[in-house]
Protein backbone atom coordinates (compact mmCIF):
# COMPACT_ATOMS: atom_id res chain seq x y z
CA UNK A 1 0.00 0.00 0.00
CA UNK A 2 1.40 3.25 -1.16
CA UNK A 3 1.90 6.31 1.54
CA UNK A 4 -1.49 8.13 -0.35
CA UNK A 5 -3.41 4.91 -0.02
CA UNK A 6 -2.10 5.11 4.14
CA UNK A 7 -3.03 8.79 4.51
CA UNK A 8 -5.84 8.14 3.21
CA UNK A 9 -7.22 5.64 5.27
CA UNK A 10 -5.99 7.28 8.24
CA UNK A 11 -7.74 10.36 7.38
CA UNK A 12 -10.81 8.64 6.62
CA UNK A 13 -10.11 6.51 9.93
CA UNK A 14 -10.05 9.97 12.35
CA UNK A 15 -13.15 11.67 10.28
CA UNK A 16 -15.38 8.14 11.30
CA UNK A 17 -13.56 8.38 14.73
CA UNK A 18 -14.70 12.31 15.19
CA UNK A 19 -18.19 11.09 13.97
CA UNK A 20 -18.21 8.71 16.04
CA UNK A 21 -16.93 11.28 19.42
CA UNK A 22 -19.65 13.83 18.06
CA UNK A 23 -22.25 11.00 18.55
CA UNK A 24 -21.48 9.81 21.95
CA UNK A 25 -20.89 13.57 23.04
CA UNK A 26 -24.59 14.92 21.59
CA UNK A 27 -26.13 11.90 23.18
CA UNK A 28 -24.02 12.69 26.83
CA UNK A 29 -25.18 16.30 25.87
CA UNK A 30 -28.56 15.99 25.15
CA UNK A 31 -31.19 15.76 27.85
CA UNK A 32 -31.36 19.69 28.98
CA UNK A 33 -31.92 21.29 26.01
CA UNK A 34 -34.15 18.22 24.02
CA UNK A 35 -36.02 18.85 27.16
CA UNK A 36 -36.10 22.59 27.41
CA UNK A 37 -36.71 23.57 23.79
CA UNK A 38 -40.45 21.41 23.44
CA UNK A 39 -41.27 22.24 27.23
CA UNK A 40 -40.76 26.24 26.20
CA UNK A 41 -42.17 25.79 22.65
CA UNK A 42 -45.28 24.13 23.64
CA UNK A 43 -45.44 26.17 26.79
CA UNK A 44 -45.45 29.39 24.44
CA UNK A 45 -48.20 28.27 21.99
CA UNK A 46 -49.91 27.05 24.86
CA UNK A 47 -50.27 30.46 26.85
CA UNK A 48 -50.56 32.13 24.14
CA UNK A 49 -54.34 30.84 23.49
CA UNK A 50 -54.82 32.52 26.84
CA UNK A 51 -55.00 35.84 25.17
CA UNK A 52 -56.13 35.05 21.59
CA UNK A 53 -59.05 37.19 20.20
CA UNK A 54 -59.05 39.30 23.24
CA UNK A 55 -58.37 43.10 23.16
CA UNK A 56 -57.01 45.41 25.96
CA UNK A 57 -54.35 48.04 26.23
CA UNK A 58 -51.13 47.78 25.47
CA UNK A 59 -50.31 48.53 29.45
CA UNK A 60 -52.72 45.39 30.42
CA UNK A 61 -51.04 43.49 27.00
CA UNK A 62 -47.30 44.41 28.70
CA UNK A 63 -48.12 42.35 31.94
CA UNK A 64 -50.21 39.72 30.04
CA UNK A 65 -46.90 39.33 28.36
CA UNK A 66 -44.57 39.09 31.12
CA UNK A 67 -46.88 37.17 33.10
CA UNK A 68 -47.30 34.51 30.15
CA UNK A 69 -43.11 34.40 29.84
CA UNK A 70 -42.50 34.02 33.75
CA UNK A 71 -45.15 31.04 33.63
CA UNK A 72 -43.09 29.36 30.64
CA UNK A 73 -39.75 30.17 32.40
CA UNK A 74 -41.00 28.12 35.60
CA UNK A 75 -42.27 25.22 32.87
CA UNK A 76 -38.97 25.03 31.83
CA UNK A 77 -37.01 25.09 35.16
CA UNK A 78 -39.40 22.31 36.80
CA UNK A 79 -38.37 20.65 33.52
CA UNK A 80 -34.96 21.19 33.42
CA UNK A 81 -34.53 20.34 37.28
CA UNK A 82 -36.54 16.82 37.26
CA UNK A 83 -33.82 16.19 34.33
CA UNK A 84 -31.20 17.42 36.10
CA UNK A 85 -32.00 14.76 39.37
CA UNK A 86 -32.28 12.31 37.06
CA UNK A 87 -29.74 12.83 34.69
CA UNK A 88 -26.93 14.71 35.50
CA UNK A 89 -24.62 12.72 37.72
CA UNK A 90 -24.73 9.84 35.31
CA UNK A 91 -24.27 11.28 32.27
CA UNK A 92 -21.61 13.41 34.07
CA UNK A 93 -19.68 10.09 35.19
CA UNK A 94 -19.83 8.94 31.68
CA UNK A 95 -18.05 12.39 30.12
CA UNK A 96 -15.38 11.65 32.88
CA UNK A 97 -15.01 7.98 31.62
CA UNK A 98 -14.30 9.81 27.97
CA UNK A 99 -12.19 12.12 28.90
CA UNK A 100 -9.87 9.73 30.53
CA UNK A 101 -10.24 7.64 27.54
CA UNK A 102 -9.95 10.30 24.63
CA UNK A 103 -7.59 12.87 26.32
CA UNK A 104 -6.03 11.55 29.51
CA UNK A 105 -7.84 13.34 32.10
CA UNK A 106 -8.05 12.89 35.12
CA UNK A 107 -11.55 14.19 36.41
CA UNK A 108 -11.63 12.33 39.99
CA UNK A 109 -14.73 13.61 41.96
CA UNK A 110 -16.04 12.27 45.18
CA UNK A 111 -19.91 12.31 45.95
CA UNK A 112 -21.39 12.14 49.28
CA UNK A 113 -22.54 9.08 50.99
CA UNK A 114 -26.21 9.21 53.43
CA UNK A 115 -24.87 10.56 56.49
CA UNK A 116 -24.71 7.85 59.43
CA UNK A 117 -27.80 7.75 61.64
CA UNK A 118 -27.47 7.58 65.23
CA UNK A 119 -30.16 7.02 68.09
CA UNK A 120 -29.56 9.96 70.74
CA UNK A 121 -30.35 9.34 74.57
CA UNK A 122 -33.86 11.11 74.46
CA UNK A 123 -35.16 8.33 71.76
CA UNK A 124 -34.77 10.71 68.65
CA UNK A 125 -32.88 9.98 65.40
CA UNK A 126 -30.27 12.36 64.73
CA UNK A 127 -29.24 12.23 60.83
CA UNK A 128 -26.53 14.63 60.78
CA UNK A 129 -28.70 17.50 60.23
CA UNK A 130 -31.84 17.30 62.20
CA UNK A 131 -33.66 14.90 64.48
CA UNK A 132 -36.48 12.21 63.54
CA UNK A 133 -38.82 10.07 65.17
CA UNK A 134 -37.85 7.10 63.73
CA UNK A 135 -34.46 5.45 62.40
CA UNK A 136 -36.62 4.85 58.59
CA UNK A 137 -37.35 8.35 58.23
CA UNK A 138 -33.86 9.44 59.36
CA UNK A 139 -31.99 7.11 56.77
CA UNK A 140 -34.67 8.05 54.40
CA UNK A 141 -34.08 12.01 54.74
CA UNK A 142 -30.01 11.36 54.65
CA UNK A 143 -30.30 9.78 51.83
CA UNK A 144 -32.22 12.40 50.38
CA UNK A 145 -29.83 15.33 51.58
CA UNK A 146 -27.01 13.13 50.13
CA UNK A 147 -28.85 13.26 46.59
CA UNK A 148 -29.73 16.81 46.44
CA UNK A 149 -27.94 18.90 48.37
CA UNK A 150 -24.30 17.39 47.37
CA UNK A 151 -22.44 20.11 46.14
CA UNK A 152 -20.90 17.73 43.54
CA UNK A 153 -24.25 16.70 42.42
CA UNK A 154 -24.72 20.64 41.92
CA UNK A 155 -22.04 21.18 39.82
CA UNK A 156 -22.63 17.88 37.54
CA UNK A 157 -26.26 19.99 36.79
CA UNK A 158 -23.86 23.22 35.65
CA UNK A 159 -21.85 21.06 33.64
CA UNK A 160 -24.90 19.09 32.16
CA UNK A 161 -26.43 22.91 31.34
CA UNK A 162 -23.21 24.68 30.18
CA UNK A 163 -22.49 21.36 27.68
CA UNK A 164 -26.20 21.72 26.73
CA UNK A 165 -25.60 25.27 25.09
CA UNK A 166 -21.43 24.61 23.96
CA UNK A 167 -21.23 20.93 23.25
CA UNK A 168 -24.09 19.50 21.87
CA UNK A 169 -24.82 22.39 19.44
CA UNK A 170 -21.25 22.26 18.09
CA UNK A 171 -21.22 18.06 18.28
CA UNK A 172 -25.02 17.99 17.00
CA UNK A 173 -24.22 19.88 13.78
CA UNK A 174 -21.84 17.58 12.26
CA UNK A 175 -24.77 14.34 12.35
CA UNK A 176 -27.51 16.42 11.29
CA UNK A 177 -25.22 17.62 8.22
CA UNK A 178 -24.42 14.10 7.90
CA UNK A 179 -27.94 12.98 7.90
CA UNK A 180 -29.02 14.85 5.68
CA UNK A 181 -25.90 14.52 3.30
CA UNK A 182 -26.91 10.80 3.05
CA UNK A 183 -30.58 11.95 2.54
CA UNK A 184 -29.70 14.03 -0.49
CA UNK A 185 -27.34 11.58 -2.10
CA UNK A 186 -29.95 8.73 -1.69
CA UNK A 187 -32.30 10.96 -2.80
CA UNK A 188 -30.81 11.51 -6.44
CA UNK A 189 -29.05 14.59 -5.74
CA UNK A 190 -25.22 12.45 -5.46
CA UNK A 191 -23.24 15.46 -5.44
CA UNK A 192 -24.61 17.51 -3.19
CA UNK A 193 -25.02 14.86 -0.85
CA UNK A 194 -21.09 13.36 -1.15
CA UNK A 195 -20.20 17.58 -0.55
CA UNK A 196 -22.54 17.35 2.52
CA UNK A 197 -21.23 14.38 3.73
CA UNK A 198 -17.13 15.28 3.22
CA UNK A 199 -18.06 18.36 5.47
CA UNK A 200 -19.62 16.26 8.05
CA UNK A 201 -17.20 14.25 8.23
CA UNK A 202 -14.39 16.89 8.52
CA UNK A 203 -16.23 19.23 11.01
CA UNK A 204 -16.25 15.98 13.07
CA UNK A 205 -13.38 15.61 13.35
CA UNK A 206 -12.72 19.03 14.83
CA UNK A 207 -16.46 19.38 16.41
CA UNK A 208 -14.89 16.76 19.61
CA UNK A 209 -12.07 19.38 20.27
CA UNK A 210 -14.79 21.91 22.17
CA UNK A 211 -15.69 18.94 24.95
CA UNK A 212 -12.01 19.20 26.12
CA UNK A 213 -11.91 22.60 27.85
CA UNK A 214 -15.35 22.16 28.66
CA UNK A 215 -14.59 18.99 30.69
CA UNK A 216 -11.77 20.84 32.46
CA UNK A 217 -13.78 23.83 33.68
CA UNK A 218 -16.64 21.70 34.81
CA UNK A 219 -16.04 17.95 35.15
CA UNK A 220 -13.63 18.23 38.09
CA UNK A 221 -14.04 18.39 41.33
CA UNK A 222 -16.16 20.72 42.86
CA UNK A 223 -16.09 24.16 44.55
CA UNK A 224 -17.87 23.19 47.28
CA UNK A 225 -16.18 19.77 47.70
CA UNK A 226 -14.14 20.85 50.94
CA UNK A 227 -16.98 22.35 52.59
CA UNK A 228 -19.01 18.82 51.87
CA UNK A 229 -15.92 17.20 53.31
CA UNK A 230 -16.18 19.19 56.18
CA UNK A 231 -19.93 19.28 56.70
CA UNK A 232 -19.60 15.19 57.01
CA UNK A 233 -16.49 15.35 59.35
CA UNK A 234 -19.06 17.08 61.61
CA UNK A 235 -21.56 15.03 61.65
CA UNK A 236 -19.17 12.01 61.99
CA UNK A 237 -17.80 13.76 64.68
CA UNK A 238 -20.86 14.70 66.15
CA UNK A 239 -22.09 11.10 66.10
CA UNK A 240 -18.73 9.57 67.62
CA UNK A 241 -19.61 12.39 70.67
CA UNK A 242 -23.23 11.02 71.05
CA UNK A 243 -21.92 7.32 71.05
CA UNK A 244 -19.49 8.01 73.53
CA UNK A 245 -21.69 9.99 76.09
CA UNK A 246 -24.12 7.43 75.71
CA UNK A 247 -21.33 4.83 76.75
CA UNK A 248 -20.35 7.24 79.61
CA UNK A 249 -24.09 7.61 80.70
CA UNK A 250 -24.80 3.30 80.61
CA UNK A 251 -21.58 2.94 82.33
CA UNK A 252 -22.51 5.22 84.86
CA UNK A 253 -25.74 3.86 85.42
CA UNK A 254 -25.13 0.18 85.30
CA UNK A 255 -22.32 0.43 87.51
CA UNK A 256 -20.99 2.75 89.69
CA UNK A 257 -24.40 4.30 90.08
CA UNK A 258 -26.67 1.27 90.76
CA UNK A 259 -23.90 0.44 93.20
CA UNK A 260 -23.49 3.68 95.12
CA UNK A 261 -27.97 3.26 95.95
CA UNK A 262 -27.16 0.04 97.20
CA UNK A 263 -24.47 1.22 99.63
CA UNK A 264 -26.92 3.75 100.85
CA UNK A 265 -29.40 1.24 101.27
CA UNK A 266 -27.10 -0.75 102.53
CA UNK A 267 -25.81 2.20 105.20
CA UNK A 268 -29.76 2.72 106.20
CA UNK A 269 -30.50 -0.73 107.01
CA UNK A 270 -27.44 -0.99 109.47
CA UNK A 271 -28.26 2.90 110.48
CA UNK A 272 -31.33 0.66 111.80
CA UNK A 273 -29.58 -2.31 113.60
CA UNK A 274 -26.62 -0.35 115.00
CA UNK A 275 -28.53 -0.62 118.53
CA UNK A 276 -30.29 -3.83 118.33
CA UNK A 277 -27.87 -6.29 116.38
CA UNK A 278 -24.63 -4.59 116.45
CA UNK A 279 -22.78 -7.63 114.56
CA UNK A 280 -25.39 -7.65 111.97
CA UNK A 281 -24.78 -4.29 110.76
CA UNK A 282 -20.80 -4.14 111.30
CA UNK A 283 -20.98 -6.74 108.26
CA UNK A 284 -23.69 -4.72 106.25
CA UNK A 285 -21.10 -1.97 106.77
CA UNK A 286 -18.01 -4.50 105.75
CA UNK A 287 -20.28 -5.46 102.45
CA UNK A 288 -21.16 -1.97 101.81
CA UNK A 289 -17.45 -0.99 102.06
CA UNK A 290 -16.61 -3.77 99.36
CA UNK A 291 -19.15 -2.06 97.19
CA UNK A 292 -17.42 1.18 97.65
CA UNK A 293 -14.20 -0.14 96.04
CA UNK A 294 -15.61 -2.03 93.31
CA UNK A 295 -17.56 1.20 92.51
CA UNK A 296 -14.32 3.17 92.49
CA UNK A 297 -12.65 0.64 90.42
CA UNK A 298 -15.34 1.04 88.09
CA UNK A 299 -15.10 4.94 88.12
CA UNK A 300 -11.76 4.53 87.71
CA UNK A 301 -12.01 2.48 84.92
CA UNK A 302 -14.23 4.67 83.01
CA UNK A 303 -12.01 7.84 83.15
CA UNK A 304 -9.11 5.88 82.26
CA UNK A 305 -11.60 5.42 78.88
CA UNK A 306 -11.97 8.75 78.46
CA UNK A 307 -8.96 10.27 79.16
CA UNK A 308 -6.14 7.43 80.62
CA UNK A 309 -3.69 8.83 83.20
CA UNK A 310 -0.95 7.18 81.47
CA UNK A 311 -1.61 8.92 78.39
CA UNK A 312 -1.61 12.24 79.91
CA UNK A 313 1.51 12.20 82.36
CA UNK A 314 3.21 10.18 80.26
CA UNK A 315 2.47 10.37 76.70
CA UNK A 316 1.65 8.74 73.69
CA UNK A 317 4.39 5.91 73.69
CA UNK A 318 4.12 4.85 77.45
CA UNK A 319 0.40 4.93 77.08
CA UNK A 320 0.53 2.36 73.88
CA UNK A 321 3.19 0.28 75.46
CA UNK A 322 0.45 0.01 78.76
CA UNK A 323 -2.10 -1.01 76.05
CA UNK A 324 -0.24 -3.74 74.92
CA UNK A 325 0.68 -5.27 78.68
CA UNK A 326 -3.60 -5.75 78.72
CA UNK A 327 -3.74 -7.34 75.42
CA UNK A 328 -3.60 -11.26 75.45
CA UNK A 329 -1.33 -12.15 72.98
CA UNK A 330 2.30 -11.42 72.47
CA UNK A 331 2.71 -7.74 71.62
CA UNK A 332 6.03 -6.19 70.61
CA UNK A 333 6.66 -2.34 70.61
CA UNK A 334 8.65 -0.36 68.49
CA UNK A 335 8.96 3.57 69.37
CA UNK A 336 10.75 6.24 67.66
CA UNK A 337 9.04 9.49 68.49
CA UNK A 338 11.66 12.00 69.61
CA UNK A 339 8.81 14.10 71.62
CA UNK A 340 5.30 14.54 72.35
CA UNK A 341 2.51 15.52 69.72
CA UNK A 342 0.08 17.94 70.63
CA UNK A 343 -2.62 16.75 73.12
CA UNK A 344 -5.74 15.96 70.73
CA UNK A 345 -3.90 14.47 67.78
CA UNK A 346 -2.09 12.25 70.89
CA UNK A 347 -5.47 11.17 72.27
CA UNK A 348 -6.72 10.68 69.05
CA UNK A 349 -3.78 8.01 67.74
CA UNK A 350 -3.98 6.57 70.97
CA UNK A 351 -7.80 5.38 70.78
CA UNK A 352 -6.90 4.45 66.95
CA UNK A 353 -4.01 2.09 68.16
CA UNK A 354 -6.28 0.95 70.98
CA UNK A 355 -8.83 -0.22 68.32
CA UNK A 356 -7.21 -1.83 66.34
CA UNK A 357 -5.76 -3.76 69.11
CA UNK A 358 -9.58 -4.60 70.23
CA UNK A 359 -10.64 -5.79 66.71
CA UNK A 360 -7.28 -8.00 66.48
CA UNK A 361 -7.17 -9.89 69.68
CA UNK A 362 -11.52 -10.11 68.45
CA UNK A 363 -11.19 -11.59 65.10
CA UNK A 364 -7.88 -11.89 63.99
CA UNK A 365 -6.68 -15.20 65.46
CA UNK A 366 -3.24 -13.72 65.76
CA UNK A 367 -0.48 -15.11 68.19
CA UNK A 368 2.13 -12.02 67.82
CA UNK A 369 1.18 -8.66 67.06
CA UNK A 370 3.86 -5.34 66.64
CA UNK A 371 3.12 -2.07 66.88
CA UNK A 372 5.52 0.53 65.37
CA UNK A 373 5.35 4.18 66.29
CA UNK A 374 7.24 6.66 64.36
CA UNK A 375 7.26 10.36 63.27
CA UNK A 376 8.92 11.50 60.11
CA UNK A 377 8.32 14.33 57.74
CA UNK A 378 6.34 16.46 60.13
CA UNK A 379 4.04 12.77 60.14
CA UNK A 380 2.79 10.83 62.87
CA UNK A 381 2.62 7.30 62.41
CA UNK A 382 1.26 4.01 63.88
CA UNK A 383 1.42 0.56 62.37
CA UNK A 384 -0.38 -2.47 63.63
CA UNK A 385 0.58 -5.85 62.24
CA UNK A 386 -0.29 -9.23 63.28
CA UNK A 387 -0.04 -12.74 62.27
CA UNK A 388 -3.68 -13.54 61.50
CA UNK A 389 -6.21 -14.40 59.29
CA UNK A 390 -5.80 -11.51 57.20
CA UNK A 391 -8.57 -10.32 54.41
CA UNK A 392 -9.57 -7.55 56.23
CA UNK A 393 -11.69 -5.37 53.37
CA UNK A 394 -11.44 -1.67 52.77
CA UNK A 395 -11.94 1.20 55.33
CA UNK A 396 -13.94 2.47 53.72
CA UNK A 397 -16.96 0.04 54.56
CA UNK A 398 -18.32 0.49 58.00
CA UNK A 399 -18.28 -3.53 58.08
CA UNK A 400 -14.66 -2.87 58.24
CA UNK A 401 -12.19 -4.15 61.38
CA UNK A 402 -8.97 -5.02 62.02
CA UNK A 403 -8.30 -9.12 61.31
CA UNK A 404 -11.13 -9.69 60.26
CA UNK A 405 -12.89 -10.84 57.03
CA UNK A 406 -16.62 -10.72 58.00
CA UNK A 407 -18.84 -8.32 59.38
CA UNK A 408 -18.63 -5.43 62.42
CA UNK A 409 -16.87 -2.33 62.52
CA UNK A 410 -13.72 -0.28 63.56
CA UNK A 411 -12.00 0.97 60.72
CA UNK A 412 -14.25 3.05 59.15
CA UNK A 413 -14.91 4.92 62.81
CA UNK A 414 -11.62 5.33 62.42
CA UNK A 415 -10.72 6.14 59.52
CA UNK A 416 -13.20 9.01 59.82
CA UNK A 417 -11.35 10.49 63.05
CA UNK A 418 -8.51 10.78 61.42
CA UNK A 419 -9.92 12.54 59.06
CA UNK A 420 -10.71 15.47 61.29
CA UNK A 421 -7.16 15.73 61.57
CA UNK A 422 -5.88 15.42 57.93
CA UNK A 423 -4.82 12.07 58.50
CA UNK A 424 -5.94 8.77 56.79
CA UNK A 425 -6.06 4.89 57.23
CA UNK A 426 -4.45 2.67 55.34
CA UNK A 427 -4.70 -1.08 55.20
CA UNK A 428 -2.71 -4.18 53.72
CA UNK A 429 -3.98 -7.66 54.47
CA UNK A 430 -3.99 -10.42 51.99
CA UNK A 431 -5.77 -13.87 52.11
CA UNK A 432 -3.88 -16.13 54.89
CA UNK A 433 -2.05 -12.76 56.42
CA UNK A 434 -0.35 -10.93 57.74
CA UNK A 435 -2.80 -7.76 58.03
CA UNK A 436 -1.03 -4.19 58.60
CA UNK A 437 -3.27 -1.32 59.54
CA UNK A 438 -1.51 2.09 59.38
CA UNK A 439 -2.63 5.34 60.90
CA UNK A 440 -0.97 8.49 60.27
CA UNK A 441 -1.61 11.99 61.06
CA UNK A 442 0.28 15.15 59.97
CA UNK A 443 1.89 17.02 62.83
CA UNK A 444 4.47 19.42 64.85
CA UNK A 445 6.20 18.28 67.80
Amino acid sequence: MSNVDMEGTMGLRHAWQGLHRSLVLAGLTAPLPVVAVPVGWFGTLFVATWTDGRHAPWAVRALVTIGQVLVVLLWVASALWMTHALTSRPLAEAARRRARRWFGLDLTVGYAAPAPVTRMATGFWWDGREYHKSEREARRRAAMNARFHDPQVKWDGLWALVAGVTVFPVTALPLVAAGVGVWLAGSGRTVIGLLILIVALVAGVFAGGVFRPVAVRFLGPAAGARLRQLETLQADLTQTQAAELERIERGLHDGAQARLVAMGMSMQAAERMVDADPEAAKAILAEARASSRVALEELRSLVRGINPPVLVERGLVDAVRALALDVPVQVTVHAAVPSRPERPVESAMYFAVAELLTNVTKHAHASQVTIDLGYAGRELTATVTDNGVGGVPAPATSSSRVGSSSGGSGLAGIARRMAAFGGRLEISSPAGGPTRATVSVPCVL
